[in-house]
């Protein structure tokens, strides 16, 4: 079970506290609603302003249709790091903008690939920026406000059938919320595959929206389910990755 919640971990995988409330409440307190035009500007020019994010969370991710869960510790350095400790330290992940690497101290066994590892495994050719900004929440390139194509009563939906992934043509569709202009789901699509991101309910750290629950779907079933139970931004922050010498790489 260990290696599989790793394998799935991997997929995607982030000096003041901050206690997580239900953003979306606060919002809602506030009936003004605002143009399509501002939303996508305001959404467009949103970015991560916090270098070091820490956070508790419990996944929930599908194994050969059944659906496990699990406790782990997230840790971002901004642009450079996502570090993952599972199960109390049984088992840690580590993606950078080259690599993918994790190992297990019960099965005394490492794994590594370059960051083609996750792409194969959702589809498109993402990078660390890309990985990252889905992540947080973040817009990962600009739509035109001529994009819209959609209103609903709490979204704007904008689509823009020409975007490049590396130099794969794919659609890329965004759902804003027209109140506080954060990110509701964000999918990619082409002729084989179809990927999105939901994000349920936010919370605020240092000024900055940040999802609090996080639904990946591959081509309409969802895989895997991120619950922060606790976040936090960091002054600094230590990342211990060290794969032991005695341990047997494996390939997946």
């Amino acid at each position: 079970m260990m290696k599989k919640t790793i394998l799935i971990l991997s997929f995607f995988i982030f000096s003041s506290c901050s206690l997580l409330y239900n953003a979306s409440k606060e919002n809602n307190n506030s009936n003004r609603k605002f143009t399509p035009k501002k939303s996508i500007r305001i959404a467009n020019n949103s970015f991560n302003s916090i270098e070091y994010i820490q956070a508790k969370a419990k996944v929930s991710f599908r194994d050969n249709n059944k659906i496990k869960s699990n406790t782990i510790t997230m840790r971002i350095s901004a642009d450079q790091k996502i570090w993952i400790n599972a199960s109390l330290g049984a088992a840690r992940i580590l993606i950078d903008s080259d690599s993918v690497k994790y190992y297990n101290k019960i099965e005394k066994n490492y794994f590594k690939s370059d960051i083609n590892y996750i792409n194969d495994k959702i589809g498109f050719d993402l990078n660390f920026q890309i990985l990252q900004n889905l992540i947080l929440g973040i817009l990962i390139h600009e739509f035109d406000p001529s994009s819209l194509y959609k209103k609903t009563e709490n979204s704007y939906i904008y689509r823009d059938d020409n975007f490049f992934i590396n130099s794969k043509v794919v659609q890329s569709t965004v759902s804003i919320s027209p109140y506080n202009f954060r990110v509701l789901k964000h999918s990619f699509k082409d002729q084989n595959n179809f990927f999105e991101v939901s994000y349920d309910d936010f919370t605020i750290v240092d000024k900055q929206i940040l999802p609090t629950r996080i639904r990946f779907s591959n081509n309409g079933l969802e895989n895997l389910y991120i619950e922060i139970k606790s976040i936090s931004s960091l002054e600094k922050i230590n990342i211990p990755f060290r794969i032991p010498k005695n341990y047997k790489r494996i390939k997946l």
